[in-house]
């Protein structure tokens, strides 16, 4: 299934840019196939907007930001954080402006330092990150880049524990210890956490980034789906307890692309010649996984008999039921004032 045979996947929360990135200039974006447009008002606040303007359907991210306003390239119409448009520069002067004469907004806000961008009427909030408030950690953006493979693919590899002795086997895996230990999984609506133990392999750069000396680190993955496309994953190290909370998000940007981000928290206080160690060692790790998934085609099956599965699985499967239910769901949304979704659902299909 691709996601855009999903439409509930509007429904949720997507980080589409650094904060940093949204300055003085419109920033056009794509998110499950449709483009759209973020600037920054007046006030320093993000808005966000359908990419077309309702004039001649220009691109209005192709545009500029006059006193906060989103102008566009092709006639100068200019639109405020609302979507209306305040300005007609061929007018003459004292002529109303057609009511109709506004762009179709939709839902941003700021969080963690990211640019959120909904286009559907959400049905949760943007997600909650405990360790962002959390003194005791210390909070690492990471990398943000544009993978071609699919969001659903991506979510499933952070979910599958199991790769790690394979796909990272010039990293951080041991493929001479391939099995995982205490193995526990729950599904809880569209929420699935799990626990699990390992073997990793500690190399120099391993050791410099964990402080562990030995050669090799029993480690625990206690992981959840935050949202169908959003993963946190709480690794243990058993030699000194050092937590590293990798945060993993997949925007879809179509079917076939995504937006991957990484953002991470340590209890060890890095300081910042560590912190820029841990990220080179997480660039290296994403891309091996970056380098496997973009050969895996994107049509993620959903049914549980399409594949064939083994017991360290079981995260996994509960994720494809997950998703399963969603597409179930038949929501449909649609380009008005505000995404929405239906007044009334058919009844969900069974799981399988």
């Amino acid at each position: 299934m691709l996601v855009s045979e999903i439409p509930a996947l509007r429904e949720y929360w997507y980080n589409i840019a650094y904060s940093s990135d949204v300055t003085n200039k419109p920033v056009g974006v794509r998110l499950l196939g449709d483009d759209y447009v973020v600037w920054r008002t007046a006030d320093g606040t993000v808005s966000g907007a359908v990419d077309e303007c309702p004039h001649r359907s220009a691109r209005l991210s192709q545009g500029w930001v006059t006193n906060g306003r989103l102008t566009c390239p092709y006639h100068g119409w200019q639109f405020d954080a609302s979507g209306k448009c305040v300005e007609i520069p061929s007018n003459d002067p004292g002529l109303p402006i057609p009511p109709l004469a506004r762009t179709h907004p939709v839902l941003v806000e700021e969080r963690y330092g990211l640019v959120w961008m909904c286009v559907g009427m959400p049905r949760t909030s943007i997600p909650v990150l405990p360790e962002a408030g959390d003194d005791s950690y210390t909070f690492i953006h990471e990398l943000m880049q544009v993978w071609d493979a699919s969001a659903p693919r991506i979510i499933d590899n952070a979910l599958d524990v199991s790769h790690v002795s394979w796909v990272h086997k010039d990293s951080v895996g041991s493929s001479a210890n391939p099995r995982l230990e205490d193995v526990k999984v729950v599904r809880d609506g569209e929420s699935v956490s799990f626990s699990a133990s390992y073997t990793v392999r500690i190399d120099e750069v391993m050791r410099k980034n964990t402080g562990i000396t030995s050669d090799y680190s029993k480690r625990t993955t206690r992981g959840e789906l935050v949202n169908p496309l959003m993963f946190r994953g709480v690794l243990e190290y058993h030699d000194n307890g050092l937590i590293h909370v990798l945060y993993k998000t997949a925007t879809p940007i179509d079917d076939h692309t995504t937006l991957f981000c990484q953002f991470v928290a340590r209890n060890d206080n890095p300081d910042e010649e560590k912190q820029q160690l841990i990220r080179e060692l997480d660039g290296r790790i994403q891309s091996e996984d970056r380098e496997l998934l973009q050969s895996v085609r994107a049509d993620f099956p959903i049914e549980a008999t399409t594949e064939i599965h083994a017991p360290s699985d079981r995260m996994t499967i509960q994720y494809r039921r997950v998703l399963a239910d969603l597409a179930a769901e038949h929501s449909i949304a649609r380009p008005d004032n505000a995404w929405a979704r239906p007044l009334a659902k058919p009844p969900a299909a069974a799981k399988s």
